[in-house]
């Protein structure tokens, strides 16, 4: 009897071991990699376009795809070399964009300071009569203005409004 409970036990323990399975295959492993790859191949080609980003909303749904890509690798007990070249690759990706991000809202300051400057100098002109024209405009601030148009799209929201307002009183007078 005590041999047949031992051997019951044993069967009841092999069986739970052999029916335990993980939770995850290499098929989901396959896919977790290629989502966190994909995601960060967007971002390196959405910073290339647009200089100005939500990095909490990017490093939210990054996170979210590489913690899900490290559990299902937890789970295979697989090398997750790859995901840390992904993590490292992404790292890269978005310190660059940063500071490129710094560097084009630093140039679009100066251009609003510049186009501030000069429509601050030159409405003083027309509250004495002389009206401001387009013509008028210096070369630095034209130059401003033409870069401001250019990269309007990529500019921040308060600076697209600050260039909207001297658009439309450039347009007024």
């Amino acid at each position: 009897m005590k041999t047949k409970s031992t051997l019951l036990i044993g069967a009841a323990l092999v069986t739970v071991f052999a029916c335990e399975t993980k939770q995850y295959d290499e098929q989901d492993k396959m896919e977790v990699t290629s989502n966190l790859q994909s995601y960060v191949d967007s971002i390196e080609s959405a910073v290339k376009i647009v200089p100005v980003h939500n990095w909490t909303a990017i490093d939210e749904r990054y996170d979210s795809l590489d913690n899900k890509a490290e559990a299902v690798y937890k789970d295979l007990n697989a090398d997750d070399q790859e995901i840390e070249m992904i993590e490292e690759r992404y790292e890269t990706i978005v310190e660059n964009a940063k500071n490129d991000q710094e560097l084009f809202e630093e140039t679009a300051d100066m251009h609003l300071k510049n186009v501030e400057a000069w429509w601050d100098k030159t409405s003083e002109k027309v509250e004495k009569g002389t009206k401001n024209t387009v013509e008028d405009i210096e070369d630095a601030t034209q130059e401003s203005l033409d870069w401001l148009e250019k990269n309007f799209d990529k500019l921040s929201k308060e600076s697209k409004e600050k260039v909207e307002k001297i658009r439309i009183e450039l347009e007024k007078d």
